[in-house]
C-alpha cells in the first residue's frame, strides 16, 4: 500500500468513526437535492459544492469553469397532527372572548342580586354561572384537543460563487437557516377549574335562592390576557459565511478529491412563548428570548470518480462541536440567562454514491448516524434516493425519495424540474407528505 492510499484510509476512518447528530436538516431546501430525495454527496456541482461536499468542486464536469447562484431558497413545513388548522378553528370558535362575555355577564348579575336581592334577580346569577360553567368546560375541552400538537419549519437563503478546478477548487459561500419547531402546551387547567368551582357554587346558591351563599361564593376573576396556554417556539437561526477548497490526487489510476470549508457561524437561539391571544415575535426582537453566538467551524469532503461515470462521497459538516444554551430574560428587559435546555451542534456525518451519463444521474445518500432535531421534534436518520433524467443540458427532469430509520411517518416523495439555456439554470423543487409540505427555487448562471 502506496503512502498516499495509506493516508487516504486513515482520513476515511477518521471521517466515519466521527459521531454526528445535527441541529438543522442536512441541506435538502436546494432544488436539485431537494427533488432528488435530499442527494447531494456525490452528485453536487460547483454551485451546490459548498452545501454538499466542498471536495466536488474538483470533480465537476469540463465544462464547467464557473458559477454563480443568486439565490437559493427553501422552505419545509411539518405539521403531523394539523396544529395549524387547529388553532384556525379554535380561532373561528372565539371560545375565550364568549367566555370573558358571559364571567362579565354573570359578575353585572351578581351586583344587581347583591344590591336588590329577590327571586329574579338572584335567579338571573344562577343562569349566568350556568353559561359560565358551559363555557368554561367548552374552552378546556378546546385547548385539551390543542395540548401537545407539534409543528415545525425550516428555512434557507443561499448564495455560492464557485470556480471548480482539477488542481485547486475555490468557491464563496454566504448561508442563512433556520430550524425551528413547537407544541402547544395546556396551561391553564387549574385557572379554568378554580373558575368552574366558582361557578358551580354560584349557580348552586342561586337554585337555592341564598344571597349570603351567593355573596360567599365570590365574583369570578377572568382576564383573556392571562391565559398562559402557548406554542413553545424553539429553534436556531444560522448565519454561515466562507470558503471552500479543493484538490484532485490520482491514487491508484483513480481521480479523488479533499475538500474544506473553513467558515464562521452565527447562532441565534430562540425559545419563545407565543401566547393563546397574543401570537407575537416581539419578544424575539427585544433579546429576551435570544442567546447569541459567533462559532468558527469547517467542514470536509471527500469524493472518489471511478469507472463508468460511478462516484462516491463522504462528508463532515460543522466538525467542531458545540454545546449552546437557550436562554431567557427572567423578566422583561432583564439579561438573559441560561434556561437548562442545550443546543448540540456536533458533526453531521453523510455517504453518498452516484451514476451519471449524458442522460441521466442516480444518486443515493444516508446519515451515518441519527440527527438529533433543534426544535421539539423526534430523532431524525434519512436514506435520499433520486434521479434526474437531463435533455442536452437544456432541461433537467428529477424525482426522487427520502425514507427516515427512525419514523416511517417522515417519509416523503419530491418531484422538480430545471432550465438551463445559455448558461442560465432555474431549479424548482417540491417534496412531501400528507403531514409536511416543502419547496425550493434557484437561479444561477454557469459557464
Amino acid at each position: 500500500m502506496s503512502c498516499s492510499t495509506r493516508k487516504l484510509v486513515v482520513l476515511s476512518f477518521l471521517l466515519l468513526c466521527i459521531p454526528a447528530a445535527s441541529a438543522l436538516p442536512f441541506s435538502f431546501l436546494e432544488p436539485r437535492s431537494m427533488a432528488m430525495g435530499g442527494a447531494g454527496v456525490a452528485v453536487a456541482d460547483a454551485a451546490t459544492a459548498p452545501l454538499f461536499n466542498p471536495a466536488m468542486l474538483s470533480l465537476a464536469r469540463y465544462s464547467d469553469d464557473f458559477s454563480l447562484t443568486l439565490p437559493t431558497v427553501g422552505v419545509y413545513v411539518r405539521d403531523p397532527k394539523d396544529l395549524l388548522g387547529s388553532v384556525d378553528k379554535f380561532q373561528t370558535g372565539n371560545y375565550v372572548d364568549s367566555l370573558q362575555t358571559a364571567v362579565t355577564k354573570l359578575n353585572a348579575a351578581i351586583t344587581t342580586a347583591t344590591g336588590t336581592p329577590n327571586a329574579g334577580t338572584i335567579a338571573a346569577v344562577g343562569s349566568n354561572a350556568t353559561i359560565v360553567a358551559s363555557s368554561l368546560n367548552t374552552l378546556s375541552t378546546q385547548l385539551d384537543t390543542l395540548n401537545n400538537k407539534p409543528v415545525s419549519f425550516d428555512a434557507g437563503l443561499s448564495t455560492v460563487i464557485g470556480i471548480p478546478n482539477k488542481k485547486f477548487g475555490i468557491a464563496f459561500f454566504a448561508n442563512g437557516a433556520i430550524a425551528s419547531g413547537g407544541a402547544f402546551q395546556y396551561k391553564d387547567a387549574a385557572l379554568i377549574a378554580a373558575l368552574s368551582a366558582q361557578a358551580t357554587c354560584l349557580a348552586t346558591a342561586a337554585g337555592n335562592n341564598d344571597i349570603a351563599a351567593i355573596n360567599n361564593c365570590g365574583t369570578p376573576i377572568f382576564d383573556k390576557t392571562t391565559l398562559q396556554s402557548s406554542v413553545d417556539l424553539r429553534g436556531v437561526m444560522l448565519s454561515e459565511i466562507g470558503m471552500a477548497f479543493s484538490r484532485e490526487f490520482y491514487i491508484n489510476r483513480r481521480r479523488l478529491a479533499l475538500g474544506i470549508s473553513p467558515k464562521i457561524i452565527q447562532a441565534q437561539l430562540f425559545d419563545i412563548p407565543l401566547g393563546l391571544n397574543s401570537p407575537s415575535l416581539s419578544n424575539f426582537n427585544t433579546g429576551d428570548y435570544r442567546a447569541l453566538y459567533s462559532l468558527p467551524n469547517f467542514d470536509l469532503g471527500v469524493g472518489i470518480n471511478y469507472r463508468d461515470g460511478w462516484r462516491s462521497g463522504l462528508v463532515i459538516k460543522n466538525v467542531i462541536p458545540y454545546f449552546l444554551d437557550f436562554k431567557k430574560a427572567p423578566l422583561p428587559g432583564q439579561p438573559p440567562v441560561a434556561t437548562g435546555d442545550i443546543l448540540r451542534l456536533i458533526p453531521q456525518t453523510r455517504a453518498g454514491i452516484s451514476h451519471t451519463n449524458r442522460w441521466s444521474t442516480v444518486a443515493l445518500d444516508a446519515d451515518l448516524y441519527r440527527n438529533d432535531p433543534v426544535g421539539l421534534d423526534n430523532y431524525t436518520q434519512y436514506i435520499a434516493l433520486g434521479g434526474e433524467l437531463n435533455g442536452w443540458n437544456w432541461g433537467q427532469l428529477r424525482a426522487g425519495w427520502r425514507a427516515d430509520l427512525v419514523n416511517s411517518a417522515r417519509n416523503i416523495i419530491s418531484l422538480g424540474v430545471g432550465f438551463s439555456p445559455f448558461g442560465v439554470h432555474a431549479d424548482v423543487a417540491v417534496a412531501g407528505n400528507e403531514h409536511e409540505i416543502g419547496t425550493s427555487f434557484q437561479l444561477g448562471f454557469r459557464f
